[in-house]
Order: structure tokens, then C-alpha cells, then sequence
């Protein structure tokens, strides 16, 4: 019965020559693993991704070389390095399989009849959430109504389509675009700019509560940029989670360092001031990671184009901080 089948679909010496009637395609499994392990650049994420044990993917690779008569990576101690065939047959098995998850999800039907509404997996680090983009999300969801979100703001970059990360700058990639720089300054409640101890030059910080984000290098950082000379004399806290930060400052708690994302709105509704408007850069920024092959899709740019567009609104808003 089997044999039967096999031969009614086997290509007649009339059909395409361009087709191999005896050309066997390797295993989709080592496929699938070797595509994970090389967009990833790892063999344990390609494992996580794919639910496997690293082991079970590297037998899989090994299959599949073996399968192809050449190696795809070039292997030292806990890293794995492209060959050229390999950088080749990566690129078109991603291309491949998002092909194939495009075609599903076109012929995948709402009642018989109309397409489901295009999602959109997003993540996206808290502090450009919920203290700059969760307000602007309404404007996006009224121009493109059959489009969904579904967002969070933790786990692997790999499992989302986009993702908003903050990372500092040496420890980027090349799989990371750069929105926006971290461009730093002092932020407090209007009430402390003329109380007991009034802030006239940055020198005066040192006498009021400076509020750490986690730790200490960012005041460090930009005190001496200012050149301010010696130690505060007011009380520390050390807080990390950027939110309750802007929250403490907004109750006149105490003075705390804040890039334009989390500072702009607040500054703008009146609730913070910026007692001297001096930005100074730190190395780290904002970076969008975008899950390859995604790009095509036409919700993606139409996301892509929002956001970007309101990066550049926010900029010229805060001018004096790029200027």
C-alpha cells in the first residue's frame, strides 16, 4: 500500500529536471535545529526554544552534516561559529520556515470566511512601558484597528517578534537597533526647588536624598561631569523599579537621575521639574531586537513606522537633551 503511494508521487522523467527524483531532504528535525542554533548563536537557547536538551540538538546538527556531507559550524570550546555553506543554508532555512508560517497563518480562516486580525508578540523593558509608550498605545490601536498586541515585559527576546530592551552600549549586537540613548537629568518634585534647601547649581544636590537606580555609577557619572566636588550629605535610596522611582520623586522624597523616556511626560504635566535642564549622556540606551524574518510582515512595519515616528516626536520635545 505504501509502496503504491510512494510511486503515484515520485517525478516522471518528463517532469523538471531541475528536481532530483533521488535527492532525499534531510531530517526537518536537524533542520529546525541547526536553523535555531545558528539565528540564536547558541546551542543552549536553540535547545530552550525548541524544548529539546542541548544534547538532542547537537545530535541533530552532527545528522545532519552527516546527512550533507560537510560541516555548517566551526566548533571551539562553548561557541559556535558559522561556516560559509553554513552562514548560506541558515539564512535560506530561516527564510524557509517563515515562509511556511506566513502561508498557515494566510489560510488560517475566522468563520470560514474572514482572516483572523494580525498579532503582534511584543516585549518590552517596564520603564519604556509604563512610563512612556502605554500612553501612546491608544493612538496606535485607533489607526490600526485589526491589529493585535500582545505584550509583556519579561522573557526571551527570541520568542517575540519585537522587543524594547535597555542594554548598555558595549554589550550590544548586531541583532540590536538603537532607538534612543540614555541622556541623563536631575528630576524632583517643583516643591524642592525653593525649600529649605534650595537648588541653584548642581553643587546643591549633595544636600538633598539622591535616589539610586539599582546603584550608584549614574549620580557618580553625571556629578562629575558637572563637576561636583565631595560627598552628599543627605541620605541615599536605592530603588529598582523605575516607576516607584518617579513616584518617589513626585512626593518630594528626593532627587533622582532620569533619561527622557521616564522623566518626559511627568515633566510636562507639571508633576517634576528639571532644576538645571543638564543632560548628559550615559552609555546604554534603548534597542529594539526584531525576530528574524518577521520583518516582512506588513503589521510589523506598520508597528515599526508608529513607534519610530513617536521617537521622533519625543526627541524634538525634549530638543535640549539631542541638541
Amino acid at each position: 500500500m505504501f509502496k503504491r503511494q510512494f510511486h503515484v508521487f515520485r517525478l516522471t522523467k518528463n517532469q523538471s529536471k531541475d528536481h532530483d527524483p533521488s535527492m532525499v531532504l534531510p531530517s526537518l528535525n536537524g533542520m529546525r535545529a541547526f536553523e535555531a542554533a545558528a539565528r540564536l548563536g547558541s546551542v543552549k537557547d536553540a535547545a530552550e526554544e525548541l524544548r529539546l536538551t542541548p544534547s538532542a540538538v547537537s545530535r541533530h546538527i552532527r545528522f545532519l552534516e552527516r546527512s550533507l556531507g560537510q560541516d555548517l559550524f566551526e566548533r571551539s570550546f562553548r561557541q559556535i561559529t558559522l561556516t560559509a555553506t553554513g552562514s548560506y543554508y541558515a539564512h535560506t532555512l530561516s527564510e524557509a520556515f517563515e515562509a511556511i508560517r506566513r502561508a498557515t497563518e494566510d489560510v488560517s480562516l475566522v468563520n470560514g470566511a474572514r482572516k483572523r486580525h494580525k498579532r503582534i508578540r511584543f516585549m518590552c523593558e517596564p520603564t519604556f512601558l509604563n512610563l512612556w509608550l502605554a500612553d501612546r498605545l491608544p493612538t496606535f490601536r485607533r489607526l490600526h484597528p485589526s491589529i493585535d498586541l500582545e505584550i509583556s515585559t519579561s522573557g526571551k527576546r527570541s520568542d517575540f517578534d519585537l522587543a524594547v530592551v535597555d542594554e548598555f552600549n558595549e554589550k550590544t549586537s548586531p541583532a540590536l537597533k538603537l532607538i534612543l540613548p540614555l541622556m541623563l537629568t536631575p528630576v524632583c518634585s517643583p516643591a524642592l526647588l525653593n525649600g529649605p534647601e534650595p537648588l541653584r547649581t548642581p553643587q546643591d544636590l549633595l544636600h538633598h536624598c539622591l535616589i539610586h537606580e539599582r546603584e550608584s555609577r549614574r549620580w557618580e557619572r553625571w556629578l562629575a561631569q558637572e563637576g561636583v566636588v565631595g560627598e552628599a550629605s543627605g541620605a541615599t535610596t536605592v530603588l529598582h523599579d523605575c516607576t516607584l522611582i518617579m513616584r518617589e520623586v513626585a512626593n518630594g522624597t528626593g532627587i533622582a537621575l532620569a533619561d527622557t523616556i521616564m522623566a518626559q511626560d511627568l515633566l510636562q504635566e507639571g508633576k517634576l521639574v528639571a532644576p538645571f535642564n543638564v543632560y548628559h549622556d550615559y552609555p546604554a540606551g534603548y534597542y529594539l531586537h526584531q525576530r528574524p524574518g518577521v520583518g516582512s510582515k506588513p503589521e510589523i512595519t506598520r508597528f515599526l513606522d508608529w513607534l519610530f515616528a513617536e521617537v521622533e516626536q519625543h526627541k524634538k520635545s525634549v530638543a535640549p537633551a539631542f541638541g
